[in-house]
């Protein structure tokens, strides 16, 4: 009894459609990356529908259409997947991996279909440009984001290795068989396995692809919870939640722990003279030179308006001062033009430094805040201690 592969072929057709027009529909519900993303996924498995569905149709659709366009069909829905993972990922793309793949498959597709008539070699071609964006898509699946790496790319990237491993026994069973002649028997079990493991494996990638997507929105909504969306920085609350923790662990150690509560000085003016958007890029611009001067271990938030307050877990006094030095020194190498004019940030620090268990994270900010006026009463761009 002959194995009848076309039912394969119209199961994978209807599945990639399906999938395509699923995320597609998805794609509706964002706008950002994850947009992006799910539309380019989208195309690639509407591509390998067409490819099936030209694979399906066999003779009737001509020798063009089956070897040539149906197969390119299937390199442009893996390069639509690697554009995909690019966008999902926040990468850059390569656009020679956008276009050399299909435009390569497809010239080589038609010289073995119409020049020399070997079919066979055309499938070994398909493969190769398979294997090679597979690869690509693989390795661009470890690459770490933000400096994680979440473990459903892991998974994927395993998946897409499974894929070119089951290419490569297929290409190299066909080579060495030796057959690359018109006629390709559609049944053989080289061609069945290999479709089965396609089809298996490309099911198995749209379910991580969106286990990807609810993965980095639920890292997104967790981000923005925590976050101030002008700075970037801790929001008040996410950034009380742990100072309580690290005070809490300071005066169970008798660690050292110092807190700055730092204020622009006169930033009522920026708003005032220049517009509420000159005064957020300096909102912005301060909060990432404060950010760059702390140590890796430190905790920075936008506390209120053009207020910061920052944890500096196990610092001294003698670290508090170093650090609080290094802020000016920041802040006075910006370089800020507004309306062609140079624009100069001064900063006042409240500093408060305690090496016993007894303060807790309220009291901390008090005298943090007592010593901020301070140094405000003292011509301000500088700080005071306590």
């Amino acid at each position: 009894m002959t194995f009848d592969i076309r039912p394969i072929w119209l199961v994978a057709a209807l599945c990639s459609a399906g999938f395509g027009l699923t995320v597609l529909l998805l794609k509706r519900n964002f706008t950002d990356y994850l947009g992006r993303t799910l539309t380019r996924l989208g195309a690639a498995y509407l591509c390998f529908a067409g490819f099936f569905f030209l694979c399906l149709a066999g003779d009737r659709a001509g020798l063009f259409l089956v070897y040539v366009v149906g197969r390119t069909l299937g390199a442009l829905g893996f390069v639509f997947e690697y554009w995909a993972i690019t966008a999902l990922k926040r990468q850059k793309h390569s656009r020679v991996w956008l276009v050399a793949p299909p435009m390569v498959l497809f010239a080589a597709l038609v010289w073995f279909t119409f020049g020399p008539h070997r079919i066979g070699l055309d499938l070994v071609a398909a493969n190769l440009v398979y294997i090679a964006v597979m690869v690509r898509n693989a390795a661009s699946l470890l690459r770490r984001e933000d400096g994680r790496r979440p473990f459903v790319d892991v998974l994927a990237s395993v998946s897409f290795m499974i894929l070119v491993a089951s290419n490569i026994i297929g290409a190299a069973a066909f080579l060495g068989a030796g057959r690359f002649v018109l006629e390709d028997n559609i049944n053989s079990p080289r061609l069945v396995y290999a479709t089965v493991a396609a089809i298996v494996f490309e099911s198995v990638l749209f379910g991580l692809f969106l286990l990807g997507v609810s993965e980095r929105l639920s890292h997104d909504f967790k981000f923005q919870a925590a976050h101030d969306p002008l700075t970037g920085l801790y929001n008040r609350r996410a950034f009380e939640e742990i100072a309580h923790r690290e005070v809490s662990g300071a005066a169970r150690t008798a660690l050292p722990i110092s807190l700055f509560l730092m204020d622009i000085d006169s930033f009522k003016r920026f708003n005032e003279q220049y517009g509420h958007a000159i005064g957020d890029f300096i909102l912005r611009a301060a909060g990432e030179a404060l950010r760059g001067c702390l140590r890796q271990e430190d905790y920075l938030c936008r506390w209120s308006g053009d207020q910061f307050c920052a944890l500096l877990p196990g610092a001294t006094r003698k670290d508090a001062e170093s650090i609080a030095a290094r802020a000016f020194a920041a802040l006075a190498a910006l370089e800020i033009a507004v309306e062609g004019k140079p624009v100069s940030i001064e900063l006042s620090i409240g500093i408060v430094t305690r090496d016993d268990n007894a303060l807790e994270f309220p009291l901390l900010v008090k005298l943090a805040d007592v010593a901020l006026y301070q140094a405000k009463a003292n011509d301000r761009d500088r700080f005071a201690i306590v």
